[in-house]
């Protein structure tokens, strides 16, 4: 998933450099709070980091690629974390 999820970032138009990197980022930290998902920090840092890439797309066109694969692999994300 989180793979789909970084090819979609650096394959999308519509966002900036600076907020490609910064999406891959947090991409980074979902994979690593990944290792050990029932812990509290962990689960914080996923948190923070999916809210932070649902912030990034909700500008954008529903059109692009990187809102419809966020659409589709966040609320799977956020329920491997025990997430809201």
């Amino acid at each position: 998933m989180l793979t789909d999820l970084q090819a979609a970032i650096e394959a999308d138009t519509s966002l900036s450099e600076e907020d490609k990197a910064e999406a891959l980022e947090q991409v980074k930290k979902i994979a690593e709070a990944g290792q050990k998902p029932e812990d509290g920090s962990m689960q914080k840092i996923a948190k923070n980091a999916l809210t932070f890439l649902k912030g990034l797309v909700v500008d954008l066109p529903s059109t692009a690629e990187i809102v419809k694969t966020c659409g589709n692999l966040i609320p799977i994300i956020k329920q491997f974390f025990g997430l809201p």
